[in-house]
């Protein structure tokens, strides 16, 4: 048996990689295959199927299966390092460029006299503030940015309304029976 390489920053990081403990890998199971969130080359994070055949296709295309296991030096998984702290991100990010595009139109609704080209797409945050800077010198009045309240109010109030609420994927017929099971009735005090 070959002795293990230390100091070699390639296979270090192909063992970072690595899974902890290898995943007993499913047997049997030929449908409902959960979806998998895979890392394109242009950079988008999409969920796609994630059964045998169509995992093999999209790493063939180059696509990165996220992984859902915690890093070795007990670093969170890809999946759980995206939704929880990258896609927050992200979405802060686009609502920040969709109130400053809003704001820029609405303002050449009311002025006829403004003029600015509507090619938002693929504008980076910075490019647009400063798109609404220039067209604020040009317009002589500070255009208002104004944020919808209701997208704040619902991002406050969503870990309040998942209190109690069961979100992981897999959940056995057993287990949710044995819950059912142990709930007191309703209306009996318990």
């Amino acid at each position: 048996m070959p002795e293990a390489i230390t100091g070699n920053s390639f296979l270090d990081s192909l063992l970072e990689r690595t899974p902890v403990a290898p995943s007993q890998p499913r047997r049997g199971q030929n449908y409902n295959y959960p979806e998998r969130l895979y890392l394109l080359p242009d950079g988008r994070v999409e969920y796609l199927q994630g059964d045998p055949h169509n995992r093999a296709y999209y790493e063939d295309k180059g696509y990165h299966l996220m992984s859902e296991a915690p890093g070795r030096d007990g670093r969170p998984s890809e999946v759980d390092q995206y939704l929880k702290v990258e896609y927050p991100k992200i979405l802060a990010e686009q609502r920040e460029k969709a109130a400053i595009i809003n704001a820029i139109r609405r303002a050449g609704e009311r002025d006829r006299n403004l003029n600015f080209e509507d090619d938002f797409d693929g504008k980076t945050l910075e490019e647009l503030q400063e798109d609404l800077r220039r067209i604020q010198e040009d317009y002589g009045k500070p255009i208002r940015i104004s944020r919808s309240r209701a997208a704040t109010r619902a991002e406050e109030n969503r870990d309040r309304m998942l209190v109690g609420v069961e979100t992981t994927e897999q959940t056995s017929i057993e287990a949710v029976e044995a819950r059912r099971v142990a709930r007191p009735p309703r209306g009996s005090a318990a």
